[in-house]
């Protein structure tokens, strides 16, 4: 941020600063994310290889916390079977003892809160090892993936059919990624 608005007055860069913070609350929004979970959703209950079993998708989130909010999201819909894959540990010290009081920290609490309900007491590594076998191996059982930094690229999994960004890609980021679905609706 800093090297990007080197040339703008202190002002400047603060409105600028308060104007991103303010389209990233957008961006993240609860209704904004039900909105795209529910069109998901649709997707499952309409579309034939998403409803036989036989395919599944992934979603790419912006950032960890709103891929936190869509698996949420997604289990108070009742579809139960998704998971996050990503970067992200969750670490107890990473949590503030004291009030919580500022955004920053109200996120990272309910990151660190969905994360650890979803490994429901595996390790972040046994949980991701186990999450991809389904999804390959079983997509009846794991149907949608949310992923944020994770499995965009190397990650071969025949029955992906579909794929919902819901992040910035460009060049060859994004077509890595669209590269991770091998089916087309009809195709076995």
């Amino acid at each position: 941020f800093e090297i990007k608005t080197k040339g703008l007055t202190p002002r400047a860069q603060a409105r600028l600063k308060s104007m991103w913070a303010t389209m990233q609350k957008v961006f993240s929004s609860r209704s904004r994310l039900e909105k795209i979970a529910l069109d998901i959703q649709f997707d499952f209950e309409t579309k034939s290889r998403l409803m036989d079993g036989n395919g599944n998708a992934m979603l790419v989130a912006g950032s960890v916390y709103e891929a936190c909010k869509y698996y949420e999201i997604f289990q108070s819909l009742g579809f139960k079977k998704c998971a996050i894959i990503s970067s992200y540990e969750p670490q107890a010290g990473d949590l503030r003892t004291d009030t919580v009081s500022d955004e920053e920290e109200t996120e990272t609490f309910e990151k660190y809160e969905i994360y650890t309900q979803m490994l429901g007491g595996a390790s972040v590594e046994d949980f991701e090892t186990n999450t991809k076998k389904k999804f390959v191996n079983e997509p009846y059982n794991m149907k949608l993936l949310i992923v944020v930094d994770k499995l965009l690229t190397g990650f071969d999994a025949p029955s992906a059919t579909y794929l919902y960004i819901d992040k910035k890609m460009q060049d060859h980021g994004l077509f890595q990624a669209v590269c991770r679905v091998k089916r087309l609706d009809g195709e076995s």
